[in-house]
This record gives C-alpha cells, structure tokens and sequence, in this order.
C-alpha cells in the first residue's frame, strides 16, 4: 500500500461515512448470482439483472459524490453502464485484447459479461485494453474500468492525506463554488457536447450524398473555411474587442449567432455543401470571438490561485465531450433525421447563451477609452512581441501545433498501413476508434491531473516537460506494430497534452494584465490555427515523401525540438524577491504569479 510511503493515514479509510451502502451491496449480489450462483445462458432476464446491478451501483456513487475523487469513479461506471446497455447487457471486447491476455475468443457457453460481438456498438468503450497473460491477474478492461480505478487511488489518497494527490480542500470543487465560473463550464459542456454531435451529423449528412475523393475534398474545405477566416479575425478584431467590451456580451453574441447559422440548414431537407461550408465560415468568426472573450474572463470569475483548476474543468470537459459527443451524435444521427440534429446542436448554443447571461464580473477600469480600435491592435501587438514570456509562448507552441496537427491524418494512414495492415474497413474503423478514444482518455486524465502537478512544479517546467512526453510517445509509436503498446503510448501522451495546454494558458491568464487579455489570447489563437492549417499540409507532405512510421519520427522530433526551445526561449519561472513582509508601498495592479490554461492545442 503507498498510502503511508506518501505520510498518509489509512485508519482515515475507517472514518468515512457512506450513505445507500444497500445500493452497492444490492449490485454485488446481483452480479453473484448471474456469474456465479446460478450460471446459464445469455437471456433477456439475465441481461437486464446485469445492466441492473451496474444502474445500481452508479447511484451509489452519486449519492456519495461529496467523497473526494469519487466523482472519477462514477464517470467510469457511467461509462461501463453506458455501453453495456447499448449492447445488450453484455460489455463489447476487443478481439486482439483477449487475445493478449490468453482469454478465449469464442463466444462462452454461459452469459458473460464481456464477449467478442459481431456488430457492436461503442466500441471503442468496451474492453478494449489488456493485462498480458503472462502478468498476474491478466484480463481486459475498459476505459471506465481505467477511470473506476484512478478514481479509487484518488479516493484513497485523498480521504487519508496523502501527499501523492491533493490535499482534501478539493481545488476542482471550490472552482465549481464560484457560481459565474460555474456557468461557463456548464455552458462549455452544452455547446462542446453539441459541437461534436453536429460535427458527426454532417459527415454523415455528405456521406449520404458523395464518396471517396469528393467527400475528402468538401470535408476538407469544411475545415480551412472555419478554420482560416477565425484566425484571420480572430488576429486583427477579437483581441480588441474582448479588451474593450463586455467580454460576457461577446460570448453570449457568439453563441446566439452561431445559434442562428446552424438553425438555416433547418430551412431545407438537404443543405448544399456551399451551404454547410457558410454556416462554416459563421462559426470560425463568432468561435473566434467567443474563445479569447472565454480564456480572457477565467482569471475573473474565479479566486486567486484557482486558475489552474478552472482551466483543467475547461479542458476535462472539451476532452469529455471528444469521447462523448460521437457516440452520441452517433446514436442520434441512426434515430433522428439530420435536421432534428442540428436543432439540437443551435438549441445547445441557446442554452450556452442563457447560461452566460447570468454571470458576474468585476467591473474593468476604461483606461483605453479615447483610443481606436487599430491603436488597440497595434499596442496589443507591442505586448506580445515584447513581453519574453508571451513571445516565447507563442513561439513554442506554434511549432507544437505544427507538429502536432499532423497526427490525425497520420494516424487514420498508421493504422490502415501498420496496426491492420490487410484487414476490412470493420476492423481498421475499430482499431482507429480505439487508439483516438486512448489519446481522449488520457487528456480527460491529464486534466484532472493538472492542478495536482501545477502544486509541485513550475508552470514552465510543465510545459515543456509535456511537450518532450508527447514527441517521445508519437517517436515510441514510429518504432512499433505493437497494438497495446500504440495504445499505452496514445494513453500517456494525451495526458501529458492536457497538462501542456493546461500549462501555457494558465501561464498567459496569470502574467497577462486584465486590460491586455484579450488580445493576447486572440494572438494566441489566430498563431494556432494558422499552425493547424500549416500542419495540415505538412501531413499531406509527409504522406507522400515517407512511410507512415517515418512521418511520425519526424513529428515526434520536431516535439522534441519544441520542448528543447521552450528551455530556451520561456524565461524561468517567477520567484519572490525576499521573503520578509510586503512592502506596502502602492502598486498600479495585482498580479497573480505564475500560472495555466486547457482545450486542446496540443492534440
């Protein structure tokens, strides 16, 4: 037990109170009785009982959601139940997962709670990851599986006061406390949730209607036309505007009209692509607006210190949303016709806008009121171009995101030509759900992770330390055929791209002044999507001149070479000049020390 190398007190374990114990005891019996007391044949009886007893086991944790971490847990059974009940009542496994534990593939005689099924559903959330069999313990497990038991170490460490996890004052919690702060993640987890489900909707709305090259091409230019026309507005106008306006306004404006955008393909059965690809360019402009207006407002709607919590919610919730939103967007788009789903999409941006609306913030000194828009942007570009942290920020993850932007397409070609190599389009389109669900999960537990690392190392050492953790993971994939270890390796490097992207927007929100916010988050972003398209290309390039093993070397190197010139280029981290009492001589501002962000510029 690691509870007492890390000065923690186990007899703690005996002082928590747990309510509705019933409930877990209810599902343990349940399950005892379906495996083991009375084994027999899959029935619709014994189904039921089985997603049954995990029903009641998720309520149990929820109704003690106030235990430290156990909120882990129940996302983990959550998820398990999730998929279980889509298929029946029997967990999906993957074939070459039981395969690496010596478990037998063949459907059992008896009703068992994990099997290979022909046409399953969730894949990707089944048990998809292996103990080997010639390990102790060797068995499948899930993604849930994964977070039941990081929700547990969490648990453990934290009730007993480990040093291994935070203390029990709960900074995730006391983020949330803040009742505007919470709005905007709420509203995040809306419209992100939202924005993925439609962005399945319309793949599988052109897939209906082209094929092959022609639906590569138009999804192609879906993409450059949201993508392009943010980072140019969002470079020369958005930065200005979130300094100089309500920055609140500005997002509930964004939301209300990307609302509007998505709610004219409900005006004909069969948007045209031109069609998808305006309502495209809609949601780039007002994305960014409502991006830095969002990452500018963080260190204002929550207390000093909480930054870097309040950016891990951000970005747990964004990361929840990538494994989430497809299946969903999936299973509405199989019962729903398009149009109702993108209602539903323009409905989460109305929700996201109400939720906005009843935030408070400080009100901001108008110290910029008789200059102009364009002395704005040129003042903000002075500040970014020279002020070392920023400029270095900047620099460091332009060359991230170049890197970075090419895994996707990369990875789509790694696995038809290395991990399935000859296998059907079923298979590659499983093992392909199975490794972006791997590189998800670890960036949902990155970020949970965050606040927790950010306690004990510099925000700059975090940065770069992730970076150099991704580019030897993405080097480590280059070099192997090796399923668990592709997966082992996506799991370790999402995590660390969380932390990363955590690191480098709480570093910007905490040197930044209040009053230049805005501007620099716009630079930010508008520097970042122009790397995304960059990428993009890059990948094509790549493509063509190497084999799919050697792009990701050179990606992996790259990442390497960007972690080297954040040790170069970010100055080291902030330091207090002595140690005696403040001097109490005026100052023209707070500032808040060294600090992070979220959201998914690494990935």
């Amino acid at each position: 037990m690691a509870v007492p190398i890390f000065r923690g007190r186990l007899a703690a374990l005996a002082e928590v109170r747990l309510r509705a114990v019933w409930l877990l005891l209810a599902a343990l019996a349940i399950q005892l009785l379906v495996f083991t007391i009375v084994p027999g044949p899959r029935t619709t009886a014994r189904a039921v009982a089985y997603v049954g007893s995990y029903a009641l086991a998720t309520a149990f944790v929820m109704v003690n959601r106030r235990v430290p971490g156990l909120w882990v847990i129940w996302i983990g059974a959550g998820l398990n139940l999730l998929v279980i009940a889509a298929n029946g009542g029997v967990m999906p496994a993957a074939e070459g997962a039981l395969i690496a534990a010596d478990l037998p593939v063949a459907a059992p005689r008896f009703f068992s709670n994990s099997a290979v099924l022909a046409d399953p559903k969730l894949p990707f959330l089944g048990d998809i990851f292996a103990i080997p069999g010639s390990w102790p313990l060797s068995n499948v497990f899930s993604p849930g599986d994964v977070c039941i038991a990081v929700g547990a170490i969490v648990t453990i460490h934290r009730v007993t006061g480990s040093r291994l996890t935070p203390s029990a004052t709960g900074q995730l919690a006391q983020a949330l406390r803040h009742r505007s702060f919470a709005r905007l993640f709420g509203a995040q987890a809306v419209s992100n949730l939202g924005d993925w489900v439609y962005a399945l909707a319309v793949a599988a709305t052109l897939s209906q209607r082209m094929e092959g090259a022609d639906l590569a091409r138009t999804l192609s230019i879906l993409i450059v036309c949201q993508v392009a026309p943010a980072a140019v507005f969002g470079a020369l106008f958005a930065g200005p505007l979130a300094d100089r306006r309500s920055r609140r306004n500005l997002m509930i404006l964004a939301d209300v009209m990307r609302a509007l955008a998505i709610s004219t393909l409900l005006l004909t059965s069969q948007p045209s692509p031109h069609h998808f690809y305006i309502v495209a360019v809609c949601l780039g402009l007002f994305g960014a607006v409502f991006q830095p207006s969002l990452m500018a407002s963080i260190p204002n709607v929550v207390g000093e210190g909480q930054v870097v919590a309040a950016n891990a919610l951000v970005g747990a919730v964004y990361h929840a949303a990538i494994m989430i939103g497809p299946a969903l967007g999936a299973f509405l788009v199989s019962t729903l016709e398009p149009r109702s789903v993108f209602g539903l999409n323009a409905a989460s941006f109305a929700i996201s806008a109400v939720l906005i609306l009843g935030v408070r913030m400080p009100a901001r000194e108008q110290h910029r009121r008789a200059t102009s828009p364009a002395r704005d942007l040129i003042e903000g570009g002075r500040y970014v171009l020279r002020t070392p942290l920023v400029r270095g920020v900047l620099l460091v993850m332009s060359v991230v995101l170049l890197a970075a932007a090419t895994k996707t397409p990369l990875e789509t070609l790694f696995v038809r030509d290395v991990l399935t190599k000859g296998a059907d389009f079923g298979e590659r389109a499983s093992v392909l759900a199975l490794v972006t669900t791997a590189w998800g999960l670890g960036m949902l537990l990155g970020s949970l992770a965050s606040p927790a690392l950010a306690r004990r190392w510099p925000r700059e050492r975090l940065l770069r330390g992730s970076i150099a953790v991704v580019g030897l993971a993405v080097l480590a994939v280059s070099t192997t055929s090796d399923f668990r270890t592709v997966l082992l390796a996506w799991l370790i490097a999402g995590a660390a791209n969380s932390v990363g992207n955590v690191s480098y927007e709480s570093l910007l929100q905490e040197r930044t002044p209040n009053e230049l916010r805005g501007r620099v988050f716009a630079a930010t972003e508008a520097v970042l999507d122009g790397s995304y398209l960059a990428g993009a290309f890059l990948a094509g390039l790549l493509g063509s001149l190497f084999a799919v093993s050697g792009a990701f070397a050179i990606s992996g190197s790259v990442l390497l070479f960007a972690a080297v010139l954040a040790r170069i280029v970010l100055p080291g981290p902030r330091r207090p000049a002595h140690r005696g009492p403040p001097a109490k001589s005026p100052t023209l501002h707070k500032t808040k020390g060294p600090g992070v962000r979220s959201g998914g510029a690494m990935a």
